[in-house]
């Protein structure tokens, strides 16, 4: 699948690009540049279970590396992430052992986003991690910010010896203030302009029993994780990512929506010829004619429900050739043709609750 293909169908959730867009607020860059930069608008940020599409998050944060913002430090409770994603917070924090605390959140890390890579490896009572960014690889603060988590978890299953950590990161290191907090956190101090970006430490306890775990309850919360997982990859598949593109173009006036010129176009957004477009759509189990017809019913559904605009006008928005051709179209779906199925519509609207 070609890169842009895979940026659409991965997405992280606006709860980071809400932090990140405070941060760049403070940093002196106003919302409305932000939007403009990143794509991602104050509406995005709205709804605490929206996710961002991978090209825009890509945007931000190479936004965030040529600005230079800094670090964010949590605090030394897991609460501090965990509270925005209480999915997998309650999984990771109610686990049998460490060992299946730290592989559910490398499971189920992609329910904050799909994008970069945590490797892990452990021997014996060693545990290490390597995170790999897609994007701005050399900055090393969203390795950062992972290792936080994990070394806050590692901290909830110690059982009488405190975790000693070693840290490296890519990226140079931030202001002493930043970089005191950073040691502090850690217990140790932070190597940076390293080779890659590696947490390890030493886990006596890695698989010794959790007295907090609630054994009943266990099962439940990871099909509970799993199955929020399957939503947000089949809400946000490439498919989806189609339909949303062919309504964006359907309710842009300076896009030609007539006949194969509505496919030629989104080939072109996508950066990807026909064929490998319906070759995806049909791995997803469609095609890109059902979902134009599936964008193009609801959209005359909404349209038709505003007695302000005419059939003309809704038939050359939904790029048909003409208004005859609209109202076959139409009818063929509903059993009634358009003017018919607005009055119902406008009765509905004016018939008391």
């Amino acid at each position: 699948m070609p890169a842009l293909h895979r940026a659409l169908a991965r997405t992280v959730s606006n709860r980071i690009a809400f932090y990140v867009q405070r941060a760049t607020e403070q940093a002196g860059l106003s919302a409305s540049l932000f939007a403009r930069h990143t794509g991602i608008t104050a509406e995005d940020l709205m709804d605490p279970n929206g996710r961002i599409d991978g090209e825009r998050h890509r945007r931000m944060v190479q936004l965030a590396g040529r600005i230079g913002l800094p670090p964010v430090v949590l605090n030394h409770a897991c609460a501090t992430l965990f509270a925005d994603f209480p999915v997998l917070g309650n999984l990771c924090m109610n686990a049998r052992t460490l060992r299946e605390a730290l592989t559910a959140f490398s499971t189920y890390r992609p329910l904050i986003g799909e994008f970069d890579f945590l490797l892990c490896r452990i021997s014996g009572q060693q545990v290490r991690f390597e995170y790999l960014a897609e994007f701005a690889p050399a900055s090393g603060f969203q390795a950062l910010s992972n290792f936080q988590v994990l070394a806050a978890l590692a901290r909830v299953y110690e059982q009488g010896v405190a975790t000693r950590f070693m840290v490296e990161l890519m990226g140079g290191a931030p202001p002493a203030h930043l970089a005191r907090q950073i040691n502090d956190f850690f217990g140790v101090p932070v190597r940076y302009h390293s080779a890659a970006n590696r947490m390890a430490f030493a886990a006596p306890a890695l698989d010794a029993p959790f007295a907090q775990c609630n054994a009943m309850l266990a099962p439940m919360l990871q099909q509970h994780a799993q199955q929020e997982l399957e939503r947000i990859q089949q809400l946000h598949s490439f498919a989806a990512s189609v339909e949303n593109l062919i309504l964006e173009f359907i309710n842009d006036p300076q896009t030609d929506t007539r006949g194969a010129a509505l496919l030629q176009q989104l080939c072109e957004r996508l950066q990807t010829s026909r064929w490998s477009l319906h070759r995806q759509l049909q791995l997803e189990g469609t095609h890109f004619r059902a979902l134009e017809m599936k964008v193009k019913i609801s959209e005359s559904r909404r349209l038709l429900g505003n007695p302000q605009i005419t059939l003309a006008q809704i038939s050359e928005q939904l790029g048909f050739a003409s208004q005859s051709a609209f109202t076959r179209f139409f009818r063929a779906r509903h059993e009634m043709a358009p003017l018919v199925f607005r009055q119902h519509a406008l009765l509905r609207v004016r018939s008391p609750a």
